[in-house]
């Protein structure tokens, strides 16, 4: 069973907001203004935040390899064509070979929420390893 955690965000004291928290969000609020609920079933799937964050992930790697002259040519030892890197080729070529190698599953939609941050943390080590590039997961505070 899976717990989640959601904290007024708004809203009048007669109609209230909440929002999920994140893990790391709980001891912020210290259970103030908070609701918490045991979801019963299916583990969840990735959420539309985790998914935004992939492709904003996928396109700053891009960016990442393309500012530092490494094309695709260079980063999958191909010796055929020299292409740039983009949001869709990094999510194509590298962040679903490592989930389908992990997990295998072909969409990222397939995802549940633990194995989008398994996944990154494989991708992430093997470009610190081999390319030098240090690019942390999006979060919904601004990266």
């Amino acid at each position: 069973m899976a717990r989640v955690i959601f904290v007024r965000v708004g809203g009048t004291d007669d109609d209230p907001r909440f929002g999920l928290l994140d893990a790391d969000d709980v001891k912020a609020v210290n259970g103030q203004n908070t609701i918490v609920a045991d979801v019963k079933g299916e583990r969840a799937l990735r959420t539309a935040l985790q998914s935004r964050s992939i492709h904003k992930y996928c396109a700053l790697v891009a960016e990442l390899f393309n500012t530092s002259g490494l094309d695709m040519l260079t980063v999958l030892k191909v010796k055929k064509v020299s292409v740039e890197w983009t949001m869709l080729s990094v999510k194509d070529v590298l962040w679903r070979s490592i989930q389908r190698a992990m997990f295998n599953k072909e969409s990222t939609t397939q995802l549940e929420t633990h194995e989008v941050s398994q996944v990154h943390a494989v991708m992430a080590r093997h470009l610190a390893e081999n390319f030098n590039i240090d690019q942390s997961f999006p979060s919904r505070f601004g990266d």
